[in-house]
């Protein structure tokens, strides 16, 4: 606590160059941090179905992808707009792939991270090829005027990086068809416009981050993992609670409950720090995440202990067991860092969901089998099947 007695006035007026430079570290230091957060579609996901959004937010993007189908539509018919054949017909694509986005964002049960990076991708591709196909460049130079949208949306959904290409790409297209307003028609008609979009597209979209932060926080706190970005217990608990678990055996698959723990992590600690901790930690999160399927729960459910539960098939075991064996161990690290893997699979069924009571009864499964598989001396996995 700062001490304002007049003994200590010095405490409290630091000189200006050194607070400027501070203030510059901590700039820095907090875009590195946003630069490497995670991509934050499940929990951003987790967090609108939590709070009853999930609806609301899929009717506001059919709403702007209506928009842009309508916009699209009304250029075949000005005469600034589509002016030949060719530009007719990629027009009428991009039309047709914007109402099947409409289509299957009406239709889809529930919207998956490769979905979402899909999405993305046609977003981005579209406006590029549309921002062209206009006779009078200005139109083009207006149109880009969805990036901004797009930007918006992966500022929700996704990570720093995708954030990062996408402002690269938007910016290369706006500096283009700029030029091409400049030689054509009005050079300040065509700064003015560029420098209102521009501003957008990197302002909006740290905005919605901005927004994402106040929002998220208490679903942050409460459900995720702050380290890590995985779900933390009370988030694991409560989205067994609203996942599909109970169609697990309709669609004939099977849930499985994976427990891994990492071994001898206390000296990982002890004789590298905990920074260096951190790090193994964030990076077994990044792995484990490779193992599971696009509706997988991922938990770091303790210090060290990361928790996966996931529907898989039959013929999918062998694959899950041989995944968790290659990415649940870091052999380039210094010192080499592994897990013991508990593995709790039922080799039947005797109905046609799985209850709280039998997903329970393969957690405390996959647990006692961590616990043989570091009893053996760690860096194995262990697999348990039981009759449900």
């Amino acid at each position: 606590m700062t001490s304002f007695g007049a003994d200590r006035s010095h405490e409290i007026l630091p000189a200006p160059r050194e607070r400027d430079q501070s203030a510059l570290r901590s700039a820095i230091a907090l875009l590195v941090q946003w630069f490497r957060r995670p991509d934050q579609f499940d929990s951003f996901t987790r967090y609108l179905a939590s709070k009853g959004l999930e609806v609301a937010v899929r009717l506001i993007v059919i709403a702007s992808c209506v928009s842009v189908a309508v916009a699209m539509l009304l250029l075949r018919f000005s005469e600034a707009g589509v002016h030949n054949q060719v530009t007719s017909v990629i027009n009428a694509g991009i039309i047709a792939g914007t109402v099947a986005m409409i289509v299957l964002f009406s239709l889809l049960p529930a919207l998956t991270r490769k979905w979402s990076y899909l999405f993305v991708a046609y977003a981005e591709l579209g406006v590029v090829i549309g921002v062209f196909l206009n006779r009078d460049p200005f139109i083009g130079l207006i149109q880009c005027i969805v990036f901004v949208l797009v930007g918006g949306y992966i500022a929700y959904f996704h990570n720093a990086r995708l954030q990062a290409a996408h402002m690269v790409l938007s910016g290369v297209v706006l500096v283009l068809v700029a030029r091409q307003v400049a030689v054509y028609e009005d050079p300040a008609l065509a700064i003015a416009l560029s420098l209102v979009v521009a501003t957008s597209i990197v302002v909006i979209p740290f905005a919605c981050q901005f927004v994402l932060s106040i929002l998220g926080s208490d679903a942050e706190s409460s459900d995720v993992d702050p380290l890590t970005g995985l779900l933390n217990r009370r988030g694991l608990q409560r989205s067994v609670e609203e996942w599909g678990v109970t169609e697990a055996n309709s669609r004939g698959l099977s849930c499985v409950v994976v427990i891994v723990d990492v071994d001898n992590f206390k000296t990982v600690n002890d004789s590298y720090g905990h920074e260096q901790g951190d790090i193994v930690l964030r990076e077994f999160a990044v792995r484990l995440r490779r193992c599971g399927s696009d509706h997988a729960l991922f938990s770091r459910f303790g210090g060290d202990e990361f928790v996966l539960v996931d529907m898989i098939g039959k013929r999918a075991e062998l694959e899950l067991e041989e995944n968790l064996r290659r990415h649940m161990r870091l052999p380039d690290n210094v010192p080499v860092v592994t897990t013991s893997i508990g593995i709790a699979i039922p080799s039947t069924s005797t109905s046609s969901f799985v209850s709280e009571v039998e997903l329970a009864g393969l957690f405390r499964l996959a647990d006692a089998a961590m616990y043989q598989a570091k009893a053996s001396g760690g860096d194995r996995v262990i697999v348990t099947h039981t009759q449900l």
